[in-house]
Parts: C-alpha cells; sequence; structure tokens
C-alpha cells in the first residue's frame, strides 16, 4: 500500500457509458459530493474510476482511490482512508486534506452508508478544497450530496439488422467480450436477432452480459438463449416485472452459477471466506477437501476467471486473485454455517502459518519484500487475528501470531495495528512463556517507535517475569529492550552499558534482537560523540544485515551511518547513506524510519548552505512524523539538535523563513519524499550561472520563463516537470530574493539580462 492509494488499472476494455462518465464529471464540477448509485453489477465502479481518471488535471493535488468492500465498522472506514491517505492515523486525516485540491475515491459503500457520511461531511468542512466521489447502492443522504444514477446499458429494440444492432451498447458490450474468448465471432445475419434478444433478457447490466459472454467460447449465442429459457429465471418478462432488474442479476448469477462444473461452484463459495485478494497457496490450502483435492483447485481457479467469477491481477510480487461483491454475496447465501465455520477455521490457521512463517529468522531472505506481501494480505492476516481475539480458546494463537508478525508491525508502516492487537490480547491470555515475553519486548519496540516512553515502560515492566523464567536468553533479549529505552531518554552511559551486555551475550545466536541492538549502540555511541567506536559497530550491523538479508535493519544502519558521516563532515556520503535508507523506509511506509531520514537529509541540507531546502523539509518532516508519533523518537539528544538547525534556519532565512515552512507543510508524504530523494538542481545541471545567483540553474530557468508571462502549470509543461516542482521553485526564487510576487521576479529578471547584455 502506497501513501498515494492509486486509482485501479481496468483488466478489459471500456466500452460505452459516454453520457455517465459525462454526467459524473458535470456534477463534480458544480458539487464536492457526488454519489454514484446504481444496483449491483451495473458498473458503478468502472464509471467513476473512469471519470477520476479523466479529471486527475483539474486537481493538483492528485486522486486518491480507497476500496471500502472490507471495511465492516466506523473504526474499519476511518482506518482505510487514512492509510490511502498515507497519514499516521485516522485523526490526522482531516488535517491532511485541509489545504488541498484533491479528489477522494470511496467505492463500494453501501453496507457502510452512514460511517461513509459522517467522515465525508468531516472532511469537506476541513478542506475547501476536497471533492468526495462515491459509488455505493444506496445515497448516502450527506447534506450537499449529488446522484448520479448508472443504469443498466441501453439494449436493442425491435431492429434485427446486423450495423444497427452493433451499435447498441448492450450489444456493443457483449461482442467485446466475446472477442476476448473467440475472435473468429462475428455478428451477422443469422445471429444477429439472437444476441438482440439475449442482451434484452438480461436487461442491459453489465456484470450479467460479462457473465454470458464468457460462455460463448463453448456455446453458440442461439444455445445460449435455449439455456436461458430452460432455467426460465431469466427467461420470462413477468418474472422481471415482478423482481425487477436486482432479481434479474441475481438470476444470472445463479445462472452462471448453475452452468458451472461441481467443482466449480465448490470452489465458488468457498472463496468467499476470503477478505480482500488471495493467492494460489491460500486457495489450496483452504478450500481443498476430500470433494475437492488440492492438485484439482488450480485448474477449476483457472476455469473461474475464465468464466468471470473470479479476478486474476498482478500485484507487481506475485499474482492474486478476487471476486466481485454481487457474485461472493450471491456464494456466501449458498454456504451452510457448519461448512462457513469449518472454512472460517482453516482460513484463519492457515494464515497463522503464513505469520509464523513471516516470523521466522532465517539467512538469505529479503526482509523488505516479505513485508511488501504481508502488507497486500493484511485484510486476511487481520480476519484470522479477529478471529483469535474473538474466541477464548484461540487467544493464544493470536498472541503468537501478533508477536510473529512484529516486522510488519514496526517495519511496515502498521504499528498503530500491532499496538492495538497486542494491547488487546495480552492482557489474561495464558500463553508460553517465550510468547508473553516475546509480545511485551514487541509492545515496547512499537512504543518507543512511537515516542510513547512511558507505555514502553509498563510495557517491560510486564516482561520481567517470563524473562526471569526463561533464563539467560530472555534476560539478554529484555537487556537489549532496556537499553534502547534508556536511549530514547537520554541515559547514554546507561544505555551503552545494557547495550553492550545484550550484543556481546547475542553474538553467538545473531538473529534480530543482535542487529537492533548493534544498530542502537551505535546511535549511542554517536550520540555521545565516540564516532570511531560508532562507525565500527554500525558497519558490523551493516554487513550482517547484509548477510541476513534484512533490509528493513539496512535501513537503519544507514541512517545512522549518515548520522555518523555527518558529524564527520563527510557530506555527501552521508546523504547517499540517508536517501539509500529513505528509498526503504518510504517503499515499506515506516512512519517514523521516513519522517527521520527526511529530518536528516535537512539537516544536511543545512549544513551545505541549501537553508530554504532545509527549511522546507524540516517542516515536511515535523508533518510526517505525525500526530502518533513523537519526532525523533522523544530522544532529548536528538531534539536538541533539531533545535539548533531550528535557529540556525531562522536567522538564515528570517523573513521568508515562515514562507518557505509554509511550502513544506503543503507538500504531500510521496511528495516530501521525493524532494527529499532528489538532489539539488546544481547537482543535475552543473553548469555556472554567477550573473543569476543566488539562484540555481534550474530556478533562473523558470524564473525567466515567470518573466515571460507563463503561469506555473504552462512552465511545468515547458520543462517537462511536475507542476508542484514548479511551485517549489517559484517559492524558492521568493524566498531567496525576499520578494512577495510575481512582478518582481520579473523585474530582476529583466535587470540581469540587461546587465548581461550591457
Amino acid at each position: 500500500m502506497l501513501s498515494r492509494a492509486a486509482l485501479p488499472t481496468a483488466v478489459t476494455s471500456f466500452v460505452g457509458r459516454r453520457q455517465e462518465i459525462a454526467g459524473v464529471r458535470r456534477m463534480l464540477q458544480r458539487s464536492r459530493l457526488v454519489t454514484v448509485t446504481g444496483i449491483a453489477g451495473v458498473g458503478k465502479t468502472r464509471v467513476a474510476v473512469r471519470a477520476a481518471q479523466l479529471m486527475r488535471r483539474a486537481f493538483t493535488d492528485g486522486v486518491t482511490y480507497v476500496e471500502l468492500s472490507g471495511a465492516t465498522t466506523a473504526e474499519a472506514v476511518d482506518e482505510a482512508i487514512a492509510q490511502a491517505l498515507g497519514v499516521g492515523a485516522p485523526a490526522e486525516s482531516a488535517a491532511h486534506v485541509a489545504d488541498r485540491r484533491m479528489l477522494l475515491v470511496l467505492d463500494t459503500c453501501e453496507h457502510v452508508a452512514e460511517a461513509c457520511s459522517r467522515l465525508a461531511q468531516a472532511l469537506l468542512r476541513a478542506a475547501p478544497g476536497l471533492h468526495i466521489l462515491v459509488t455505493s447502492r444506496q445515497a448516502l443522504r450527506a447534506p450537499g450530496e449529488h446522484i448520479v444514477i448508472v443504469r443498466p446499458l441501453a439494449v436493442p429494440g425491435p431492429e434485427t439488422e446486423p450495423a444497427a444492432v452493433a451499435h447498441v451498447e448492450s450489444v456493443a458490450l457483449f461482442l467485446d467480450r466475446v472477442a476476448a474468448v473467440d475472435p473468429a465471432f462475428e455478428l451477422g445475419p443469422g445471429n444477429a436477432p439472437v444476441v438482440a434478444e439475449l442482451c434484452r433478457r438480461i436487461q442491459g447490466i453489465p456484470l450479467a452480459i460479462e457473465l454470458t459472454a464468457v460462455r460463448a467460447r463453448l456455446l453458440p449465442v442461439a444455445r445460449l438463449l435455449q439455456l436461458m429459457d430452460a432455467h426460465g429465471s431469466l427467461g420470462h418478462t413477468g418474472s422481471r416485472a415482478r423482481g425487477g432488474r436486482h432479481s434479474t442479476m441475481q438470476a444470472a448469477i445463479a445462472w452462471s452459477h448453475d452452468l458451472c462444473a461441481e467443482e466449480e461452484r465448490l470452489l465458488w463459495e468457498r472463496l468467499t471466506v476470503f477478505s480482500g485478494s488471495f493467492d494460489l497457496d491460500a486457495a489450496e490450502r483452504v478450500c481443498s477437501g476430500a470433494d475437492l483435492p488440492g492438485t484439482l483447485v488450480y485448474p477449476t481457479l483457472a476455469a473461474l476467471v475464465e468464466k468471470s467469477i473470479v479476478v486474476r491481477e498482478h500485484d507487481g510480487r506475485r499474482t492474486v486473485y478476487r471476486m466481485l461483491d454481487g457474485l461472493r454475496e450471491y456464494a456466501m447465501g449458498r454456504v451452510p454455517e457448519p461448512e462457513a465455520e469449518r472454512l472460517r477455521t482453516r482460513h484463519r490457521e492457515h494464515y497463522f502459518a503464513v505469520a509464523r512463517r513471516f516470523g521466522v529468522e532465517r539467512a538469505g531472505r529479503d526482509r523488505v519484500e516479505e513485508v511488501l506481501r504481508a502488507r497486500s494480505d493484511w485484510p486476511n492476516l487481520r480476519a484470522a487475528l479477529e478471529s483469535y481475539a474473538a474466541d477464548p480458546a484461540g487467544r493464544a494463537a493470536g498472541l503468537e501470531m501478533g508477536l510473529r508478525l512484529g516486522y510488519l508491525w514496526v517495519f511496515g508502516g502498521m504499528a498503530r495495528y500491532g499496538r492495538q492487537y497486542l494491547d488487546r490480547l495480552l492482557p489474561g491470555t495464558e500463553a508460553p512463556d517465550w510468547i508473553r515475553l516475546g509480545a511485551h519486548l514487541e509492545l515496547a519496540h512499537i512504543a518507543i517507535g512511537q515516542g510513547d516512553l512511558p507505555a514502553a515502560r509498563r510495557a517491560l515492566a510486564g516482561a520481567g517475569e517470563p524473562a526471569a523464567r526463561l533464563g539467560t536468553l530472555g534476560g539478554l533479549h529484555l537487556t537489549k529492550m532496556r537499553g534502547t529505552l534508556l536511549f530514547c531518554e537520554g541515559d547514554l552511559e546507561a544505555a551503552e552499558r545494557l547495550l553492550r551486555e545484550s550484543v556481546d551475550g547475542l553474538a553467538g545466536h545473531g538473529g534480530i534482537h543482535l542487529l537492533n541492538g548493534l544498530i542502537e549502540l551505535g546511535f549511542t555511541l554517536l550520540t555521545a560523540g565516540r564516532t570511531e567506536e560508532a562507525e565500527r559497530v554500525l558497519t558490523r550491523a551493516a554487513r550482517l544485515c547484509g548477510q541476513a538479508g534484512d533490509g528493513c535493519g539496512a535501513a537503519w544502519a544507514d541512517l545512522a551511518l549518515a548520522l555518523l558521516l555527518r558529524r564527520c563532515g563527510r557530506t555527501a556520503e552521508a546523504e547517499g547513506h540517508a536517501r539509500a535508507a529513505l528509498r526503504t523506509h518510504a517503499r515499506v511506509e515506516t512512519t517514523f524510519g521516513r519522517a527521520f531520514c527526511v529530518e536528516v537529509l535537512a539537516w544536511l541540507a543545512a549544513d551545505r548552505g541549501a537553508h530554504a531546502r532545509a527549511a522546507r523539509l524540516l517542516s515536511a518532516a515535523h508533518r510526517l512524523w505525525g500526530a502518533e508519533v513523537r519526532p525523533l523518537l522523544g530522544s532529548p539528544h536528538m531534539a536538541a539538535e533539531r533545535e539548533r538547525y531550528q535557529d540556525e534556519l531562522a536567522e538564515a532565512l528570517g523573513s521568508q523563513l515562515e514562507r518557505v515552512k509554509a511550502a513544506g507543510r503543503a507538500l504531500s508524504a510521496e511528495e516530501a519524499i521525493a524532494e527529499a530523494l532528489s538532489g539539488e538542481p546544481e547537482e543535475s545541471e552543473p553548469r555556472a550561472v554567477p550573473a543569476w545567483a543566488p539562484l540555481t540553474p534550474r530556478e533562473a530557468d523558470v524564473a525567466g520563463l515567470v518573466a515571460a508571462g507563463l503561469t506555473n502549470r504552462l512552465i511545468a509543461h515547458r520543462l517537462v516537470v511536475a507542476r508542484r516542482t514548479v511551485d517549489t521553485h517559484v517559492e524558492n526564487i521568493l524566498a531567496k530574493l525576499g520578494f512577495s510576487g510575481r512582478s518582481q521576479i520579473a523585474a530582476w529578471v529583466i535587470r540581469r539580462r540587461q546587465r548581461e547584455e550591457g
């Protein structure tokens, strides 16, 4: 999950719907809250996403998409939106969008309509530049809401000529989908009347058309129509009149279900146990049985994909599958409760095994990729955790699962969830000492990362008894975490003593506790000013992380080395390490990791004299830390460093400081990270422009285009860069020259050119 959730990419071509899309676009120009409604299977999401894609340029701060089919509570809705916006907690969502011009797309809201209505109203009040586009089978009934109804596609009238029939939207969609499975299919005088009647029977409902079209690979369309008549529910006008289009859609799904082979129906029904997407391994382990052997799951799943029951996607790392809501709802209703309970048990056991494998330490693994994969499995992992937490007999397994997912909590940007489940499962749960100790230490680690040192102390107090019963190794793990806490509290001497004790004792065991201990010992020595010792420790840590394939640990080692090299005056090398660390933290969205990296890169920019850049990044870092994370992990020594830089920047920038800081606060998380990862313009364009000092070469280019009367949008087009980049350059120019408007920039450019010509 990225900090800015991308619009989904359609796996099939878009057919028709010009009027509906145009209607959504017009309504978004008039209203800030637009809801696209219609029956199941009518194509609400396709219309909304297509309209959003076509309106991207109207929203300078982008389009964020949130899929809510898996959210069942108001809290889950808040959390899903916060995660898509890239903020640390739901409480931050309103502040994040307050000064942005952006479009928020909330997809599949009918089952949480009240929660979506409440949140939409709150966000719209906080953000005058925000527009919200909703898809739902029912309106939100919120003040100011405008409705766009998506109706079924037009169906043919009495005409039977192929040319006339082919231009009707429902027929066009049918032909497009048939061509995907049978490229030789052609509409002609012999089959045009049959195709027209088929589209009339299913009343132009897109999903029903798609379910029917995939059958054309095996059956002539005339035979498809005969089967509809034989089935009955799709074949009689009377039944359509009584049940309406909803019953037609349900009948189409039922007909498709009836035409499936027995093993296909079984798998279709069993796949409903998954929340969100799933992979083949999960399908085989959860859905197989005596009546559906594991060896048959893949060919059966492939058959469901061919029939458009299941959608196959590639998320960049692996192939995953998902089922559309209407198809899932239908099949769920056919699963008897005893079978549903059996499936839920197998589901949670499978994802317990996934968590256990994730938590096992072994050399040669790619931890970053594993964290990203676990994030994509989160809806199912969360469902398993909820199941264990609600079952008194399963709480111990749930606590172990929460412990095994520690890397996801700490390095996967999901600390809030980890703390929530550990806090919920630890009290009163009987579990082996190694699980209880690990859970207390993990909870302390999360709390330290959030800067909540009192909570970390409480967690460590609870770790004492199980650590004592576990002997030397348990004591070393507890000692290491106590040293970490002491470092954040500012007691460097005690922190060094405990961290050295744990590192020396764990040297023969290896593992995450040793790696973390080395990195934190390096931080402690560096803060104490003992740079040579710190460099030896951190170099060792980086080497061990490389051997273990621990890219997440390596990112922290890189960040510590950046701070060390900065202390030694080796600014360029320090920036290289800080950027390497930021790239990893940005990939896995570690809240405090990416904030810390941007902060350090701000300090390094100040060391180079790039004061405006430093102030902008420092302001952006303050926002990245978020409301639930204390900046710099609560360390007083790091806080003192920040204060020193803030004083230096205030003196260097004077009256321009607030303007530059405002530009930093306006950056989204991904924009701040992109700017921190980019070098200063002069690094990529080293040509000298002494006559235009203090501007960089790129700023000089922008200033010249401002003088020519171009807007920022046109400048971005001319220079082939993002609009936000030009906005930042203009802010930098104003700050460096002490100007308040574009006309002053133009006058300054004219004077410089006159001087050059003279």
